[in-house]
């Protein structure tokens, strides 16, 4: 069976989080040097952007395991044809 298609999806969804992970990065970023926040807010901010950074690093390694298992797929589709 070749799942190659489905994998495929899988990065696109993928790599379309990591695109809105890196918009709100930014936005996260440029709320984060705002002169008037206090530091309370600032914090908050400061986690935000650390959980942001952890979950984009989340989706490419989600994305290196699936073009792991597309190289594998294709190894095995060549054994067999």
């Amino acid at each position: 069976m070749d799942d190659i298609p489905v994998i495929q999806g899988d990065i696109a969804r993928n790599n379309g989080e990591i695109t809105r992970i890196e918009g709100e990065l930014s936005q996260q970023q440029s709320n984060f040097n705002d002169p008037n926040l206090r530091d309370d807010e600032k914090r908050i901010i400061e986690q935000r952007i650390h959980d942001l950074k952890q979950q984009k690093q989340d989706y490419i390694m989600a994305n290196e395991t699936l073009e792991r298992k597309i190289s594998m797929e294709q190894s095995i589709n060549q054994a067999v044809f």
